[in-house]
């Protein structure tokens, strides 16, 4: 594994911001740190960059023990969601300033420089400054600017957040292109669950200081382990034993024995509905999300949300049956 972090405890005076945290990234990895805010995913984040000191536990990047290496040696890429660009530099300028610190000779740096603009498609804009650019723009910068100095670890902090939705889908695909044409390993802090999703080889769901659960996007969506990532991860319909038997008696087939102590996680999309004016069931709203819309059904003072295609033409106050797969759903810890 390249980075290897265990049993990484912080605390700010009385509150400990991280609880024995453990972790392998491995050497072309891209790994999403995912939770709420407060959760301890920019600490760590820092911490592993190096900008944030630690209390107990073990960080290391190869054989590298990092507690002994200050930020500015540890090798690493860092790009923070206000891009923290030098404002009197042009582009070109901005990209190569960790190179030429780093005393390389003129030659090489215009020709890395060169190199990078390409890699993030905008060569044309090497003698513009910052504040000629739009958001997206300044955001490729930053990310070549981090690439130059062939980071050991690239590290991004809600990298997307201060963009426009279209733009932030479109650079979603193109650090995630870069980053598995380099090769680099590269840790994302982000509170999207879709951002998440779309660009990580695995998730790290955080909450309150701990890790939740360690997994592939579809790991998470489609197996979920507690109620929290259930319901942090996509939306679910948490139902109990009783509840979930009342809806399907199929749906306690493949109930774990302690199942007293855990909840069904239902997916919308696993939650299927028929008109039936007879149901006890009632559609309370529906949201067009284009090709699906999204249904809230009241049902026993229950609101479930289901989502069909768009085509289904169901509207509030319609009575409705549910249609439910016997193997639907994920037990997950309450």
């Amino acid at each position: 594994m390249h980075l290897f972090i265990q049993d990484v405890s912080k605390f700010f005076g009385q509150f400990q911001a991280l609880h024995n945290v453990s972790l392998e990234v491995g050497s072309e990895e891209f790994v999403c740190l995912l939770g709420p805010s407060g959760c301890g995913k920019t600490t760590l984040l820092r911490i592993i960059a190096g900008l944030e000191p630690f209390d107990s536990g073990t960080l290391k990047i190869g054989e590298r023990d990092l507690r002994e290496i200050d930020a500015q040696h540890r090798g690493f890429g860092i790009v923070f969601q206000s891009y923290s660009l030098f404002p009197n530099m042009t582009v070109a300028e901005n990209i190569g300033y960790g190179l030429k610190i780093r005393k390389w000779p003129r030659d090489k740096v215009d020709a890395k420089v060169r190199d990078l603009m390409e890699l993030v498609r905008f060569p044309e804009l090497a003698e513009r400054y910052p504040h000629e650019l739009s958001g997206g723009q300044q955001q490729r910068v930053a990310i070549a600017r981090a690439l130059a100095v062939d980071p050991a670890l690239l590290l991004l902090d809600e990298p997307l957040s201060a963009l426009d939705a279209r733009v932030r889908a479109e650079m979603r695909t193109e650090i995630r292109d870069v980053q598995r044409r380099l090769g680099i390993p590269t840790i994302m802090v982000t509170h999207d669950q879709e951002e998440a999703l779309t660009m990580a080889d695995r998730i790290v769901c955080m909450k309150d200081g701990r890790i939740e659960q360690v997994g592939t996007p579809q790991d998470l969506y489609a197996r979920p382990q507690t109620r929290f990532v259930a319901d942090f991860v996509g939306i679910s319909n948490l139902l109990d034993e009783q509840t979930a038997a009342q809806l399907s008696s199929d749906l306690l087939d493949h109930k774990p024995e302690d199942a007293a102590t855990q909840l069904l996680a239902l997916r919308p999309e696993q939650l299927g509905l028929r008109p039936d004016g007879d149901g006890d069931a009632r559609v309370t709203h529906v949201t067009f999300l284009g090709n699906i819309s999204r249904i809230t059904v009241e049902w026993h003072g229950q609101n479930l949300v289901s989502e069909v295609h768009s085509d289904d033409p169901f509207q509030p106050g319609d009575r409705v049956a549910f249609e439910v797969r016997p193997a639907a759903g994920t037990w997950v810890r309450a």
